[in-house]
């Protein structure tokens, strides 16, 4: 290890616990004596150091320059940064360099154990996997009979299905690739789930076990190589089958898979089991076909399909038309909603409330509330966005006339070159007082393609009191040069980094950048997608005040009290 710092006393404090990890630990007192010893330790060796760990403000060559010209003789080498907390400006720098772990000053002795555990435990392992590979080079012939053994082996592990004894998918993908099968059917079992759910996972193996066995009498007729590929789907390979003779193929195994009753033990009564078979034809991509033939037939609730080249982009515009249609119905019959969702502060008292979109419809006699996952790349394709967003935004602003609560809506980049979307703000908020309740919070995720025409946006509605929040943010850094110019008045911290900032050092780093950054900004930081109270305990400890997620509750269309997420957490 090469440990470069050049405080004197900190220098010593850490060199003992250093000490106590490694046999050899080379220190250095600045960037440029560290890199003279970098080289100096190679030239002996012929080998580079381990794991480097360094300051970054340095006399003569800081911690920055001296990593970049270390990665340049050694772009795998492992660097430990030491950042001070006023040194967050460095951060996307180090970024780019490709710096393992950052250690945030004063350094605590259990991050830093914790984090050259980890690294060291890597390189241990793979030195320990090189001298194991020179070893086994090395060995003579009474060995290689026992290595065959334990390769066919772990072969068969790792190519055959534990609970049915079939080929797994690993052999099939395997197999594909040397072998010109004629026919690729897959079989699914229906509904295994429910069974699973209803019965349970017991009696559910002893559905696919028996299923399996089916097969494999059936496989053996036919001359068809038998896979299980995952939980519910087996596989059939055929290597000679005559293309005319599928169709007969796959009804025959379609009548063999259908309403079976099966006798469980377990339960001591049948269940009634059926199948869908989707088959793949001669084709260098025949298990993607034979997918899509088996998608197509349960979409479409058919027994069986056989892949044919419409059905791809068929596939994929049927689906997009039939979302347009409920789309196109929903807007006709009110039945794009707002749902609500409360953002509160550390003792659960509700601030504000996210305006969310869904999609009401009726399934089986029941009301349920779809996600904008499932049509809102569809909107966008079919030019059906904007009049969501109107939806949206119009709701909002009534909601806000008649109620004294304090909203947050989204838009995007389309909605601030939107002039309808603009005219309705601009009226709206000058004939009523409600612009100090509502903030628009602008999705970072979104392409902005003008700066300059979101910065017009908020200065021109800034005047009636609107407050702007950034969403999504942290997921990249490009927007980090955009922050001082549109000067929001919140951040929201993008999901991805809150929900792993208890097990990911570079999240919690990466969130703790932010905060201050924040902080010296005077912007208010929101963390979205709190799940869990020991996430919301390590948010509080690093000076986050306000709070969004399912740990408090869920999005609901109407307005949740704060006895409801008492009785929550």
């Amino acid at each position: 290890l090469l440990y470069i710092e050049d405080d004197a006393v900190l220098r010593a404090e850490t060199l003992e616990i250093l000490e106590d990890f490694f046999q050899s630990v080379t220190v250095a007192t600045n960037g440029k004596e560290g890199l003279e010893k970098y080289q100096a330790f190679y030239k002996h060796h012929a080998n580079y150091v381990d794991i480097i760990i360094t300051d970054i403000n340095m006399p003569i060559m800081n911690g920055i320059e001296m990593s970049e010209a270390i990665m340049q003789l050694n772009p795998k080498q492992s660097i430990f940064v030491i950042s001070a907390y006023n040194e967050t400006k460095y951060l996307l720098e180090l970024i780019n360099l490709g710096i393992d772990k950052f250690l945030v000053k004063p350094i605590q002795s259990k991050q830093l154990i914790k984090a050259l555990h980890e690294k060291a435990q890597a390189h241990y392992n793979q030195k320990l996997a090189d001298e194991y590979h020179l070893k086994v080079s090395s060995m003579a012939s009474e060995l290689a009979k026992e290595l065959e053994q334990k390769v066919q082996e772990l072969h068969r592990q790792t190519h055959h299905d534990k609970m049915t004894g079939l080929f797994n998918r690993i052999a099939l993908i395997e197999d594909i690739k040397v072998q010109n099968f004629a026919t690729l059917t897959l079989v699914d079992i229906d509904r295994l789930q429910f069974i699973n759910d209803l019965y349970g996972v017991e009696v559910g193996n002893q559905i696919i076990i028996k299923v399996a066995n089916i097969l494999k009498n059936f496989a053996q007729e036919h001359s068809c190589i038998l896979y299980r590929t995952s939980g519910d789907e087996f596989a059939l390979c055929h290597q000679d089958m005559e293309i005319e003779n599928a169709f007969a193929f796959i009804t025959k195994l379609s009548k063999a898979t259908t309403n079976l009753h099966l006798h469980i033990e377990e339960i001591s009564q049948e269940i009634n089991v059926d199948t869908t078979i989707g088959m793949g034809l001669q084709s260098k991509n025949i298990l993607t076909h034979a997918d899509i033939a088996l998608k197509h037939a349960k979409h479409n609730q058919h027994p069986y399909v056989i892949y044919n080249k419409s059905l791809n982009s068929l596939g994929k515009m049927k689906e997009m038309i039939e979302w347009k249609s409920k789309i196109e119905t929903a807007i006709k019959n009110h039945d794009i909603i707002p749902v609500f969702q409360p953002i509160v502060d550390a003792k659960g008292r509700i601030l504000k409330y996210e305006t969310l979109m869904r999609m009401r419809e009726k399934v089986e006699g029941k009301e349920r509330l779809v996600s904008p996952y499932f049509f809102l790349e569809t909107a966008i394709k079919t030019k059906l966005y904007p009049q969501l967003s109107h939806i949206m935004i119009t709701t909002t602003l009534e909601t806000l006339k008649r109620t004294d609560h304090t909203l947050s809506v989204n838009l995007t980049y389309s909605d601030f070159k939107n002039p309808e979307i603009i005219d309705l703000l601009t009226t709206t908020l000058s004939q009523n007082d409600i612009g100090h309740r509502l903030i628009f919070e602008i999705v970072e995720s979104e392409s902005i393609g003008d700066y300059q025409v979101l910065e017009n946006f908020i200065n021109q509605f800034r005047k009636f009191g609107v407050r702007i929040a950034i969403d999504d943010f942290g997921a990249g850094f490009s927007s980090f040069q955009h922050i001082v110019q549109t000067a929001p008045d919140y951040i929201k911290i993008d999901g991805s980094l809150i929900k792993d900032i208890d097990t990911d050092l570079s999240s919690l780093t990466i969130v703790k950048a932010i905060i201050q950054f924040s902080q010296e900004l005077g912007i208010k930081v929101i963390a979205e997608y709190v799940h869990a109270e020991h996430i919301l305990n390590i948010l509080k400890s690093l000076g986050i005040k306000e709070f969004q997620g399912f740990y408090f509750h869920e999005p609901q269309p109407y307005f949740i009290e704060e006895k409801e997420i008492e009785e929550a957490i």
